[in-house]
């Protein structure tokens, strides 16, 4: 009997030397095989359209072929239970936003666990951009918070769904402003913006990249940027901070995520080669282009952001009584 217990954590030691040898040695010859990244949406997408510029320089980079495998559905749950219930052997990766966030905070139940999904790093960002009809009379957020005081109607706030990004811009608006918000949810950010457009609403927000031809046209006006900085896409457009409401705040944003049990080796081997994939000069000329920008990071920091998004977004929800449809 003590013998037994003499060497069980010497028995330990060396299987917990031995899974790291394994380890090592599994990134040291990774990968071997195509890789596949599931996205969460439809192809042609937002999402779908940056991670598409990511997997050739990918591709490049590991001398592999990365395919591309569009899971659409609820809200990104689909895809992203295909990748929580996967082998985890290092060949497939979920790119997704702020539904692997949100989905959790606004559904009573989830096909997966958090721990389910590891996080490999940050990909990309961009700003969402609040805009109003051309002919509103409404040219800065604070003109917004007169008119409500005055007993305006609430504002309508078009979104591409529930629990959208435009969705969560819509109610920090009116949590911001102190003004009353009523969310219109369409099926798609071109059917929210072709609403504003229509005078079927007052308000949306969506990417840059997705509404500068409305205002280049004239058929839309932009009010705010909701990133830290200006969107280089419309630079003349002031953000949510300088406008005095810095609590409006929210970014279309991608990150990879690996099923849980991937191997440590090769999650920090994935998230050194997406450092290099973005500081490829035409990686990020074309994100740039498409009013994106790559924002790579350590695996421990993607941690604190999707920790820091949990807490502040969990909030939002809590206030706003937000629930998926």
């Amino acid at each position: 009997m003590y013998a037994k217990r003499l060497y069980a954590p010497l028995r330990a030691l060396a299987l917990a030397a031995g899974l790291a040898l394994v380890s090592t040695a599994h990134a040291a010859d990774w990968p071997t095989k195509p890789l596949r990244l599931i996205v969460p949406f439809s192809a042609g997408g937002q999402l779908d359209a940056m991670t598409r510029i990511f997997a050739t320089g990918l591709s490049e980079n590991l001398k592999q072929p990365v395919v591309i495998d569009n899971r659409p559905g609820a809200g990104g749950l689909i895809g992203s239970d295909v990748v929580a219930k996967s082998d985890p052997d290092g060949y497939i990766f979920l790119i997704a936003g702020n539904g692997a966030i949100t989905n959790k905070l606004l559904r009573a139940k989830m096909p997966y666990e958090d721990a389910d999904l590891v996080p490999v790093g940050l990909l990309f960002e961009s700003s969402s951009v609040i805009v109003v009809n051309a002919k509103s009379d409404i040219h800065t957020l604070k003109d917004w918070q007169k008119k409500a005081g005055a007993g305006g109607h609430p504002i309508l706030f078009a979104t591409a769904g529930s629990g959208s990004t435009g969705h969560f811009v819509g109610e920090m608006l009116g949590q911001a402003l102190n003004v009353p918000v009523t969310i219109v949810p369409y099926k798609s950010g071109s059917e929210s913006s072709a609403a504003l457009m229509g005078g079927q609403v007052d308000a949306a927000s969506e990417a840059s990249v997705s509404i500068r031809n409305y205002v280049a046209a004239g058929r839309v006006r932009a009010l705010a940027a909701t990133a830290d900085h200006r969107t280089p896409l419309l630079p003349d457009t002031p953000t949510t901070a300088e406008q005095g409401f810095p609590q409006i705040n929210i970014t279309h944003w991608g990150g990879m995520y690996a099923p849980k049990g991937t191997p440590d080796a090769v999650i920090e081997a994935m998230n050194r080669a997406i450092a290099q994939v973005m500081a490829t000069p035409a990686v990020k000329q074309q994100l740039n282009d498409a009013g994106y920008e790559p924002i790579p990071g350590s695996v421990a920091q993607f941690k604190t952001f999707i920790a820091a998004e949990d807490k502040r977004l969990g909030g939002v929800v809590k206030s706003a009584g937000m629930k998926a449809e």
